[in-house]
């Protein structure tokens, strides 16, 4: 979530919108202490891969900032991975959806009906599409998730959706990716899938 170049990233450029810290110490997922949030976050990942096709599968765990669940990083203009913060994940299953419940009953997050889900569909959401990518087909996409993202602003009768979504056109895709895996279908998230199809992201 962020545009810093500093710590162990290497000048690597992260696909969200707001990181501002380092990515440290990657290890494999299988790592996690418990075998259930390991069972739900490959489930999370193989349903990413079953709604739209997924092509980051480096996806590792890693020392974050705090209050940092997750990031994506976007090098030379194409998706170089998504870290997991190891303290977050580390945790219990339920302490992960306790955590993700209460983002949502802040009004922060998007609501989806898989708070462990989450963090992992918005960050292989970013490696789907983000703004830092330059691929022709990233490109041409981005002209239409931008328009969407306008009238999505603009539309005071949407619902479900967090504040976090408004943080820039990045994030709202995420978010609304995130949604249409995983949370109530509008017309919003119908978009964003067809998108996905039409450019082969």
């Amino acid at each position: 979530m962020g545009r810093n170049s500093s710590g162990t990233r290497g000048g690597l450029q992260p696909g969200d919108a707001t990181y501002k810290g380092s990515i440290g110490k990657p290890e494999p997922l299988v790592n996690m202490k418990d075998p259930a949030l390991y069972k739900a976050t490959k489930e999370a990942i193989s349903r990413y891969h079953a709604v739209l096709g997924v092509r980051q599968k480096n996806v590792k765990l890693a020392e974050l900032s705090a209050g940092t669940y997750g990031v994506h990083v976007t090098a030379n203009g194409k998706s170089e991975g998504v870290y997991l913060n190891k303290k977050h994940f580390m945790q219990t299953k339920k302490a992960v959806e306790a955590s993700h419940k209460r983002g949502y009953a802040s009004g922060w997050s998007t609501k989806t009906n898989k708070a462990v889900a989450h963090t992992v569909t918005h960050e292989l959401a970013h490696a789907t599409w983000n703004a830092n990518m330059t691929g022709a087909n990233q490109k041409a996409a981005g002209k239409e998730v931008n328009k969407l993202f306008k009238s999505w602003k603009k539309d005071n009768k949407k619902s479900g959706y967090g504040k976090y979504a408004e943080t820039n056109v990045s994030e709202f895709w995420a978010e609304t990716v995130t949604k249409a895996i995983h949370g109530k279908s509008d017309k919003y998230t119908k978009k964003v899938k067809e998108i996905c199809k039409k450019y082969k992201l």
